[in-house]
């Protein structure tokens, strides 16, 4: 499919902030409410370029994130049996050094521990790699470089929600921990399952009054334990391919490493990690001539910093759930 500029106007805004109403995205793209459904419609639900995703900062209810690789002896994987290991939230194939990337999330050494001897159990491991989520050196961002087109982005000072407005995913409070009750717990399971959902419907799933509903999304999003409401999105839907940089880096200029992050929008995630690798980096690009132009970018910035580099080509998302499994109903 073909996107014209509205289309692409309006996944824009969805992809920074999915809970920016019809309304105030047909005043932005100027199509009237009923243009905005029905073309919200058309994207999301049928030609299915994305799902409408809430994203919260994990390391407030006390987790450790971290990256697992694995090269497999044997390539027929049971991902059915792998799915269903709890701390495990994200699952991906991929060709190159490794042949599946696992996103855990564990409160505990004992825990992670734990999970890898189920992971041990389910996979025929010929190598494993491990390294913990350590900060940001470019946070998440959904705008991708095909719809990265000029929109003006609505306000609404009724709304907190309408906070996270920018192009990053916002930047979390460190050091704040959350602890969730029971009127937490509802309010997030019905936002994951519906992220665009009104108050008033949330407050009718929940039984829980719309004005505490309101309330308590403030203090999640005011915290950025909430940071980002916006889109999940199918790359190959845009003609693009994801790529992952695993680093291993030295004596690192992070200052000029950060600015050459800001302004590359292919790029739209790197962390600072803890153990084999200590950097990694998610790249898109439409084919291989772009992939070389950001490659060679990317070492001409880097330089001797780099001590070790293995490239991932991602080939399928087996599992991907957006709240650590066991803390909601």
């Amino acid at each position: 499919m073909e996107l014209n500029l509205r289309q692409k106007k309006i996944l824009k805004l969805l992809a920074i902030n999915c809970r920016f109403s019809n309304k105030d995205i047909g005043k932005a793209v100027k199509i009237s409410e009923d243009s905005v459904a029905y073309q919200i419609d058309k994207l999301i639900n049928k030609e299915k370029f994305g799902r409408f995703n809430v994203q919260f900062y994990y390391p407030m209810l006390g987790y450790g994130h971290y990256h697992v690789w694995i090269k497999l002896k044997n390539l027929d994987v049971n991902y059915e049996k792998l799915s269903k290991i709890k701390g495990i939230t994200s699952i991906n194939s991929s060709f190159g050094k490794f042949d599946l990337q696992l996103i855990v999330l564990t409160k505990t050494k004992k825990g992670l521990q734990s999970i890898i001897k189920q992971i041990k159990s389910v996979l025929s491991i010929k190598e494993c790699k491990l390294s913990r989520f350590n900060s940001f050196y470019k946070r998440f961002t959904n705008i991708l470089p095909p719809i990265d087109v000029n929109v003006p982005i609505p306000k609404n000072r009724k709304d907190y929600a309408y906070e996270l407005s920018g192009r990053l995913y916002a930047q979390p409070e460190e050091g704040v921990k959350i602890k969730l009750d029971r009127k937490d717990r509802k309010i997030i399971n019905q936002l994951l399952k519906n992220p665009r959902a009104s108050y008033m419907q949330l407050s009718r799933k929940t039984g829980i009054n719309h004005e505490t509903i309101r309330y308590r999304i403030r203090n999640y999003v005011k915290t950025r334990f909430i940071n980002n409401f916006g889109l999940l999105q199918d790359f190959k839907k845009y003609g693009l391919y994801t790529t992952y940089f695993l680093l291993n880096l030295n004596n690192l200029d992070e200052k000029k490493f950060k600015d050459f992050l800001a302004a590359n929008n292919n790029v739209f995630y790197c962390a600072k990690l803890e153990g084999e690798y200590n950097c990694i980096a998610y790249l898109v690009s439409q084919n291989p001539h772009e992939l070389g132009e950001h490659f060679s970018s990317l070492m001409r910035v880097l330089g001797a910093s780099i001590r070790k580099i293995d490239l991932l080509f991602l080939d399928k998302v087996h599992k991907y759930v957006q709240f650590p499994e066991g803390e909601i109903e």
